[in-house]
């Protein structure tokens, strides 16, 4: 977007949609209430991730920190996204149940 051009952050932090789009817990429970592009992020539920990942990187001063919400099986791609948008060493961290659901690190200065 505009407003960003040019800007730099030393941390960007984000919880975007990842779920895939034909996921079958998005006709069940309270979800179903919920706009679906709050929800679901294409056929895989990364493309959203993708997008940011990419944008984010652009934006962030060397040495800057990246960290991402996403699903509960997606840490490896992202893990992969980051690397390709220049984070060396990312890295996934847990829930409280033991489910690595956050992953990010630092670009490379």
């Amino acid at each position: 977007p505009r407003v960003l051009a040019g800007r730099r952050f030393d941390l960007i932090v984000g919880n975007p949609p990842y779920i895939a789009a034909a996921d079958p817990h998005l006709a069940r429970g309270d979800v179903r209430f919920e706009p679906l592009t709050a929800l679901a992020a294409g056929h895989d539920g990364l493309a959203d991730l993708r997008q940011l990942t990419a944008a984010a990187c652009a934006h962030l001063k060397p040495g800057g920190a990246l960290l991402l919400e996403h699903g509960y099986d997606q840490a490896d791609a992202v893990l992969a996204l980051l690397r390709e948008g220049g984070v060396p060493h990312p890295q996934s961290w847990a829930d409280l149940s033991g489910i690595l659901r956050v992953s990010g690190g630092e670009l490379s200065e």
